[in-house]
């Protein structure tokens, strides 16, 4: 039994006592709506180098066909499923960000869910409970690693880990005992170095999710099988928060106010498949353009200003999903920054993309004052044209509609499927809490080449 006092017996006790029933209405429906999108992202992402060599491994592997390995006609054990859908949950930067310190948790929690909620049976009911809860403990670890940030790290996967052992935790029935060996043995298993951003095929990055969604349904398991994990793991010295902050008190605020306030609701929806630090900029570019008439021959010179962390990201990562430069001249040239225009290289190829990059200046320029997380999503923008305009703009990343949320799943999904099946996977995946049974709907996301 349970007997301590502290955060981290607090938030098992919570996790594992808080119903279906005892979710805000607002968090029900915020948890389909992440389901929906990551869903449509991971359809799509399923077969880019970024995920296609975990997948192979995988197949490699072989074993019990136990889950669903999305957007592939491939089941795997539950383990290198949650391994390969990880990885796809992030193999491109589609996937939700957030408005502060709570970004990419959907691309680890999407995933552990899917394979534990197939590999169990869960209810739909179940099904939400456990990712609401879970991906709401990996939004209050991020949160809390990204406000404090002493050291430079990938906070969206190492805060997820332990949101994938709560999923997987709650869909294996562990109680309050069982559910603090689950953190403390995910905590051991978390990971992600901000170095990824030097690797330009985005593979690192995306295998980080994988590795995270591994590590919580891993850790969920051996907790039912018996197996321990450190006591207290938020706040006990060389535990979570000191290793990855050394600040073991700071697993308190992970805490502070559960229940009432639901940070998993500070998600921020992607309009583009590029990074969260991209998203305002071309934002803003594409509006510029539509409301001044303005084409890529038009613009003379384009000035960002960024935070000081989204400067470092958008200037060292090369990946046309991320690199500032590369994304803002798609944008400028295409009138759009669509997926296709991110991953195939014939549109970085084209002699107007070319004649762009050369002829255009464009300059991303680090604000000079201390930021938050969150401000990544804020930014300035001054387009000159070339009859000698001088057009600017100051703004937050506005939040997607239900609209637009719903048109851009339509527009990935149907990458892979057509219009009637995209038309039935989506009634299928809004309508979630009624299944009486997640696995068939689970089971539908193979798709063959």
């Amino acid at each position: 039994m349970i007997t301590g006092t502290g955060p981290t017996s607090e938030l098992c006790r919570w996790v594992c006592f808080t119903q279906h029933q005892d979710l805000p209405a607002e968090v029900r429906e915020e948890t389909v709506t992440l389901l929906y999108d990551q869903v449509g992202c991971m359809i799509a992402s399923a077969t880019l180098p970024s995920c296609q060599p975990v997948v192979d491994l995988v197949v490699k592997l072989g074993g019990p066909e136990e889950c669903t390995v999305v957007g592939h006609p491939v089941r795997a054990p539950v383990i290198n499923a949650a391994l390969a859908n990880g990885t796809i949950g992030h193999g491109d930067e589609v996937d939700p960000t957030g408005q502060e310190g709570t970004g990419h948790y959907a691309a680890t929690t999407v995933p552990a869910a899917l394979c534990v909620g197939q590999y169990v049976g869960a209810s739909g009911e179940e099904f939400v409970r456990a990712l609401a809860l879970g991906s709401e403990v990996a939004a209050r670890c991020q949160s809390v690693l990204a406000h404090y940030g002493t050291r430079e790290q990938f906070v969206a996967s190492v805060g997820a880990t332990l949101g994938a052992a709560v999923i997987a935790g709650l869909l294996l029935g562990l109680d309050a005992n069982g559910m603090e060996h689950a953190l403390g043995l995910a905590a051991s298993g978390a990971c992600g170095l901000a170095c990824h951003h030097l690797e330009d095929l985005h593979q690192i990055k995306s295998l980080n999710h994988g590795r995270a969604a591994q590590a919580g349904v891993l850790s969920g398991l051996l907790a039912q099988q018996g197996f321990h994990g450190p006591r207290e793991v938020l706040t006990v010295e060389n535990g979570f928060f000191d290793a990855f902050l050394g600040l073991p008190w700071a697993g308190n605020d992970v805490v502070r106010g559960l229940g009432e306030e639901y940070l998993m609701r500070q998600i921020a929806y992607k309009r583009h498949p590029v990074g969260g630090p991209d998203q305002t900029p071309v934002y803003a570019l594409l509006e510029m353009m539509k409301a001044h008439s303005l084409g890529a021959d038009d613009i003379e010179e384009i000035q960002v200003s960024v935070s000081r962390h989204a400067f470092h990201v958008v200037m060292t990562n090369q990946h046309p999903s991320v690199h500032m430069e590369t994304v803002l001249s798609l944008a400028a040239v295409y009138g759009e920054v669509a997926f296709k225009h991110i991953h195939d290289p014939i549109y970085r190829q084209d002699p107007r993309f070319k004649a762009f990059r050369e002829r255009a200046r464009i300059f991303i320029i680090p604000r000079p004052q201390p930021a938050t997380f969150g401000d990544r999503m804020e930014m300035g923008i001054t387009v000159r044209t070339r009859a000698g305009e001088i057009l600017h703009q100051y703004l937050r990343y506005p939040l997607m509609t239900g609209e637009e949320i719903q048109e851009k799943f339509r527009d990935l999904v149907g990458m892979r499927l057509n219009g009637g099946q995209v038309a039935g996977l989506e009634r299928k995946l809004k309508a979630v809490e009624t299944a009486g049974n997640v696995a068939p709907l689970i089971d539908g996301l193979q798709i063959d080449y």
